[in-house]
């Protein structure tokens, strides 16, 4: 894996995406349901996406490094949670709510952890050892991912009106 960014600048980005992702909540003319393609994503079902993956994924795995010495961790195929679990039966609005809390929780155990913890690792069912460091820069590169996803929702169709 190539090296990641430094801590300070993830922890910045994993914040930005909040705040970014707020932004949608502050819009009236959100269409929740619009989905580009009959199997893609609209937004409620990103946003549900994003409050289990924090809630579910990385949070735990943060945990896990922070309190055993090269913990197991496992694969997770989030992606098909979706129709699993209903998503788009959801209220993409307080799913999104729901993220932006996890999100200040995982924010809260990362900030002002010692330089050393950065570098404690976990075994990753596909990335074998990882660092802390590198588990944030995977969090912040899904977050890139599903921003863009966002962005394409509310432009392409993804407004009332």
């Amino acid at each position: 894996m190539i090296a990641p960014p430094p801590v300070d600048h993830l922890l910045a980005q994993l914040a930005q995406f909040a705040t970014d992702m707020a932004t949608i909540l502050a819009r009236a003319d959100v269409d929740w349901q619009w989905r580009p393609a009959v199997q893609e994503w609209s937004l409620t079902e990103l946003s549900c996406h994003l409050r289990d993956v924090e809630r579910e994924v990385h949070q735990p795995r943060f945990r896990l490094v922070l309190t055993q010495e090269r913990p197991f961790l496992a694969g997770v195929s989030a992606d098909e949670w979706a129709g699993v679990r209903g998503y788009a039966r959801e209220d993409g609005r307080a799913a999104l709510e729901a993220f932006l809390a996890a999100r200040a929780q995982t924010i809260a155990m990362l900030q002002g952890l010692d330089t050393a913890v950065w570098q404690r690792q976990g075994n990753h069912a596909f990335l074998g050892l990882t660092t802390m460091q590198e588990l944030l820069n995977l969090v912040v590169k899904h977050d890139q991912s599903h921003w863009r996803q966002a962005q394409v929702l509310l432009q392409k169709g993804g407004t009332t009106g």
